[in-house]
């Protein structure tokens, strides 16, 4: 067996006996009736003289100071050397290191994602030392992305995200300069897809696939009355709120006829490999995804019958966790069961496009749109920051096509059909009617001009 520690020792031994023979010259003594003490000259261009005295007050102190001068000295040039022949990768993966503190671990594996999707397959690139890629190489990476790859807008922003953040750490991080960040985006925007808001028939569900929809859920319920997770379906039509609120839900938060939505369930994840992220499992927090998102929802009398229903299944089966609605096996529900469970229904409903929970939230927010309910109040009971959000990604049309052209015409004036029918129904009573004559009245004599 070797004795590292001691090996390390004789080499830390060995370094300092060629730092003293090399430098040992540099250290004076000076002495005076005053004082006395060794020292030596360290560079430094802020004071007088661009050098400023180390001093000691015995040899053995002053030889032990100037090694350790050196060898910071040794390593920092070390570490500037491979600071140097970084590469781009490299930097990326620093980065993630010091971000993994500060953000969610869903946000670092997207980002890991979209690195791998979008730079790893540029080798040449991001293979690169960073200090060597110029603002030309950016633009050359980010046309060529563009013009082979159908990116819409906002992955397109995802994707640049990465390397503005990247390079910003480089630059707060005090390995370059901010005027050598090359970062800058300077693309043919024609060749990145718009994103436009989808249509109606896939982002809610009108009354009709709801009808389908509950039927499959009720048919599902008969054949197993203890499956809470049929009825979180039901009840989120209810509540429109996000998944990992509604699964959130603990007993406690629903009173006086409302219920308080201030947390939600996220998933665990193990990034100890940031290159390799790995779900692990879920777990409540007592937060929701924005400070909008703590709320109260009133509560609909079926909202009141699902969640009494809900908790007289808990109680039959014993399920129980800290209070909490949706509990199976003694734990949380996975929230990918519910969107498993809801595809499984809308491919047994044929007219039924797939949508995921998600779109039951929009469905319900449109709802309340549509029934002149102020936006402000829409906005609030959704938990959303703003009205813009609320306007541009959730409102929608939940009628039907057929629905929907008789409310243009109707709003247009067009009465046709009514017209017909109330005309018909003058003309059949057309016996009925006694017509008196149109008699003109007579003119007034006084008024009669009379011409001679």
């Amino acid at each position: 067996m070797i004795n590292t520690t001691g090996v390390l020792e004789n080499i830390e031994d060995m370094k300092k006996t060629d730092i003293l023979a090399k430098h040992g010259n540099e250290i004076k003594y000076y002495s005076t009736d005053k004082e006395s003490y060794y020292y030596f000259r360290i560079p430094d261009k802020s004071v007088k003289g661009g050098a400023y005295r180390r001093k000691k007050t015995t040899r053995e102190k002053i030889e032990s100071a100037l090694c350790e001068y050196y060898l910071n000295k040794e390593k920092e040039q070390l570490k500037s050397l491979q600071d140097d022949n970084m590469t781009l990768e490299q930097l990326f993966y620093e980065f993630m290191e010091h971000k993994k503190e500060k953000v969610s671990v869903g946000t670092i594996r997207r980002m890991v994602y979209d690195w791998k999707r979008y730079y790893q397959i540029k080798p040449e690139f991001i293979n690169k030392p960073y200090k060597d890629i110029t603002p030309i190489d950016v633009d050359d990476f980010l046309n060529n992305i563009v013009n082979t790859t159908e990116i819409k807008d906002k992955a397109f922003c995802n994707m640049c995200g990465i390397l503005k953040q990247t390079f910003g750490y480089a630059v707060s991080a005090r390995y370059i300069s901010a005027n050598e960040n090359p970062y800058r985006v300077e693309v043919n925007k024609k060749n990145i897809i718009r994103t436009r808001k989808k249509s109606s028939k896939e982002e809610v569900y009108n009354e009709h696939e709801k009808q389908l929809l509950f039927d499959e859920l009720n048919r599902r319920l008969q054949n197993n009355p203890t499956n809470t997770n049929i009825l979180a379906i039901m009840l989120e039509f209810e509540l429109g709120t996000r998944r990992g609120e509604i699964l959130a839900i603990k007993n406690s938060d629903v009173q006086n006829g409302k219920i308080h939505i201030h947390r939600q369930v996220i998933v665990d994840c193990d990034i100890s490999t940031i290159s390799n992220p790995k779900l692990t499992g879920w777990h409540a927090v007592e937060y929701t995804k924005s400070d909008a998102g703590d709320r109260y929802i009133p509560l609909t009398q079926k909202a009141q019958e699902y969640i009494k229903q809900i908790q007289e299944i808990n109680k039959k089966t014993g399920e129980c966790y800290q209070d909490f609605l949706f509990v199976q096996n003694g734990y949380l529900v996975n929230p990918n069961k519910l969107y498993n469970l809801l595809r499984d229904i809308c491919k047994r409903c044929i007219n039924i496009p797939l949508k995921g929970t998600h779109r039951i939230r929009k469905t319900w927010i449109s709802t309340l749109a549509s029934q002149d309910i102020p936006l402000s109040v829409v906005s609030k009971i959704s938990g959303h920051a703003d009205e813009k959000t609320t306007m541009k990604y959730y409102v929608f049309n939940t009628n039907s096509e057929e629905e929907t052209k008789k409310s243009i015409l109707s709003a247009l004036g067009d009465n046709t059909t009514s017209s017909n029918e109330e005309l018909k129904n003058v003309t059949n009573r057309d016996n009925n009617i006694i017509l008196f004559p149109n008699n003109k009245k007579a003119e007034n004599p006084c008024y009669k001009r009379t011409f001679h």
